[in-house]
């Protein structure tokens, strides 16, 4: 057998082997399961000058979880996702780049969580919420990505916050409807003092309440980063605040929402934002629409960005569905704003342009 073959046999057989060790530890541990999604679609989009024909990954991700039972009422859970690409390698993130965290769990205490973490705001959606792929509207309209593009991102962020080093607390579900979170992020890259600015952080805090019963649900979050805008020798520093409001409904095979939000970096510019979502399911296949607008930050600015979506999904089974979109975004003279929900759709670069795009899906959840 010639070296290279050699190697390549024994490579081999060293990862066949700790494959089966890993599965039977696995097998024999029920505490932890792995789990992800998959999902590429095929997609023709034009950025408002270029229309290209590209395949999209749409926040595939691979994870591990787990949950142990100190006592029937007390356990520890931990869990560690990954955002993959698996049309393109190059696009995948660092390990743990999605919700990663330690944390302890109590069925009348509540959950404590540790880690690297969606801010309750963001999380905040219920039933209210239901596109897929290009048609998130909910992140570039209600979470601002349009309006940071336009208004600037030293001065405007987005508050679709997945934050580092935080730690979140989520009630027990209350009267069997109401579920509270408070989550705090420290600033471990506080700035120090100079002659002419005193030392400041930018830590996060964040807070939301959910009323879910099954068929209404409705609630309220806040966010806010404190000097955002870094305080200079002759002016204080500026907070990035969000608030936002959720209202939806259930009914038989018809799904709908309306989401607010308002986002103020408390230096004269803010923006209020509204999308309406609803679905209607045919057995296995799912209508879906969803129609938004994020208004001017200030009089006259003219970088307001209206947005449409359409989505029909077939789902095979549980695991497995098919789908077909189309979604538009129409900027005011002065707004740039773009999708965001695959790894790669071009970015615009003129204000003034109106991207669009139409493709086709496979889903698949493990």
């Amino acid at each position: 057998m010639h070296s290279n073959a050699r190697k390549h046999f024994l490579a081999l057989a060293a990862l066949s082997t700790l494959s089966m060790a890993s599965s039977s530890a696995f097998a024999q541990s029920p505490e932890f399961n792995w789990y992800g999604r998959i999902d590429l679609a095929l997609e023709q989009n034009n950025d408002g000058d270029t229309s290209r024909m590209s395949v999209n990954n749409f926040i595939s991700r691979i994870g591990l979880r787990g949950e142990h039972k100190v006592s029937p009422a007390f356990s520890g859970i931990f869990q560690v996702e990954t955002a993959i690409a698996p049309d393109d390698s190059g696009n995948s993130k660092a390990f743990a780049s999605r919700n990663s965290f330690v944390g302890i769990k109590s069925g009348a205490a509540g959950t404590l969580i540790l880690g690297n973490h969606d801010m309750p705001l963001k999380t905040l959606g219920g039933g209210a919420y239901n596109l897929w792929a290009q048609g998130d509207l909910e992140e570039v309209i209600i979470h601002g990505k349009a309006s940071r593009v336009a208004i600037g991102s030293a001065n405007f962020d987005n508050v679709h916050t997945r934050k580092t080093s935080m730690l979140q607390y989520t009630s027990p579900k209350l009267a069997n409807a109401v579920v509270a979170k408070l989550a705090f992020a420290p600033d471990e890259g506080k700035k120090a003092a100079t002659a002419t600015v005193p030392a400041y952080g930018k830590a996060m805090w964040g807070a939301s309440v959910e009323y879910n019963d099954g068929m209404f649900n409705a609630g309220l979050a806040t966010q806010s980063q404190a000097n955002y805008i870094a305080p200079t020798a002759t002016a204080d520093g500026s907070a990035m605040k969000a608030h936002k409001a959720v209202l939806g409904i259930k009914v038989a095979d018809f799904t709908g929402g309306l989401l607010f939000s308002r986002l103020d970096n408390s230096a004269g510019r803010k923006t209020s934002n509204l999308m309406a979502t609803g679905a209607y399911a045919l057995g296995a296949t799912t209508l879906r629409l969803s129609l938004g607008r994020s208004g001017e930050s200030a009089d006259n600015a003219k970088d307001a960005v209206s947005a449409t979506a359409l989505q029909v999904d077939h789902a095979f089974d549980k695991s497995l569905a098919v789908y077909g979109y189309f979604a538009r975004l129409q900027n005011d003279d002065n707004a740039k704003g773009t999708f965001v929900a695959s790894d790669n759709f071009p970015a615009v670069t003129a204000a003034g342009k109106d991207p669009r795009a139409f493709g086709v899906g496979l889903r698949y959840n493990f």
